[in-house]
């Protein structure tokens, strides 16, 4: 059967965050003992409004096909939350109700992109990103940063690619997975005025948009720059704020005739979201505030314990992180003593001497680090410090 699959199919590789959770609990479930920071998700349960909304849904017989763009009570509670977050006005009609973030994005490039056409993606970048734009048939032009510029791509750097090619589209993310990093208002004004003077496609992915720390603020593009609302779309969704991460909805907000298209291309792909998730989805968007900021909290004292022992460790280095649930550190000062050339074989070499499962950043673009999650309870958390420290001790 080998023989028929696509060229297309072919070149595509499973997601490597959700492959190496998968293995985390294969293992656990096999009686080894591993610690696992692998995967991107809440480890709170769903609040019990939000649960409670789910089951009412079920009660009440709301288990039928939807509109493939999503239920419109949905659709006008996402779209007059976001036009008061945003300070730009969003029509119901503007919001595509998609089964998560990741098929929100997905959906977003389907109808801005051609085959041929260039989708500039910056490092440190999300694992599906370039899967996601060479499946619509684009190219994936990566922008590289480093330590010099915060891992941040800069308006001089986005300029410069610019002027190398014509890229369609900016997918654009902060906060940031795996790093962490929040651009700067300023930051984002730059890019974002140099975006309208080019006409190029943004995709913003703002889905850890609740989840910043230390004071540091999240600023929408499109809040920013009302303009660029024309030539954006902005990504959000209930699983991470909300610890939703299994009920999959995401929301997409764009231009009418954008998400009319993004919606026609949902009913053929897949049909509508699940039904009973959209209601719940609808109690988190009107009633979850509370529950959101608790959780929110939660991660931050988390954030700090896990930042003063990171940084205690001598040879590793990070971006602070000011929003989502990760820490990207540099352990390439490792690799010479750990007899290993990447972050693959880093990591592969950590699970089998201290059972400790984390993250390649080969996959999100920078080799030199890891990534771990951070958004487990402290007692896992120190456990997994404690197998780390212990690990670099025996290399240094």
């Amino acid at each position: 059967m080998a023989r028929f699959i696509s060229r297309r199919a072919a070149g595509i590789e499973p997601s490597v965050t959700l492959s190496l959770n998968t293995r985390a609990n294969t293992l656990k479930e096999a009686g080894e003992d591993v610690v696992g920071l692998a995967a991107g998700e809440p480890d709170f349960e769903t609040p019990d409004i939000i649960k409670e909304a789910g089951i009412k849904a079920i009660r009440e017989g709301k288990t039928r096909y939807t509109p493939a763009a999503g239920i419109r009570q949905l659709r006008e509670a996402v779209a007059e939350e976001y036009s008061a977050l945003l300070g730009v006005d969003y029509g119901w009609k503007e919001v595509v109700i998609s089964h998560g973030a990741k098929h929100s994005i997905f959906n977003s490039l389907y109808a801005l992109t051609d085959p041929g056409d260039e989708v500039l993606v910056v490092t440190p970048y999300w694992v599906s990103y370039p899967e996601m734009v060479k499946l619509v048939g684009a190219v994936p032009r990566i922008v590289e940063t480093g330590a010099e510029t915060g891992y941040k791509m800069t308006v001089g750097m986005l300029r410069e690619e610019i002027g190398r090619g014509r890229p369609k589209v900016l997918l654009f993310n902060s906060p940031n997975n795996p790093a962490g990093i929040v651009y700067t208002r300023e930051e984002i004004e730059a890019v974002g005025n140099l975006l309208l003077e080019e006409g190029i496609a943004l995709i913003s992915d703002e889905i850890y948009e609740f989840l910043t720390f230390d004071g540091v603020e999240h600023h929408s593009p499109v809040k920013l720059l009302p303009a660029l609302k024309d030539q954006s779309v902005v990504i959000t969704g209930v699983s991470k704020s909300y610890a939703m991460t299994g009920w999959r909805v995401g929301f997409a907000l764009a231009e009418e005739q954008l998400a009319y298209r993004m919606g026609a291309y949902q009913a053929h792909a897949t049909g509508c979201p699940n039904a009973i998730s959209q209601w719940a989805a609808l109690e988190a968007v009107r009633s979850g505030a509370a529950d959101r900021e608790r959780m929110r909290g939660e991660f931050e004292k988390r954030k700090k314990m896990f930042g003063e022992r990171l940084a205690a460790i001598p040879g590793i280095s990070f971006p602070e992180p000011g929003g989502a649930f990760y820490f990207l550190a540099d352990v390439s000062s490792l690799y010479p003593a750990c007899g290993v050339s990447g972050s693959a074989e880093f990591c592969e070499k950590l699970l089998q001497e201290k059972g400790l499962l984390v993250i390649p950043g080969g996959p999100f673009g920078l080799d030199k680090m890891i990534r771990f999650s951070f958004e487990w309870a402290e007692e896992q958390l120190t456990m997994a410090l404690d197998r780390f420290e212990s690990f670099v001790s025996d290399y240094s």
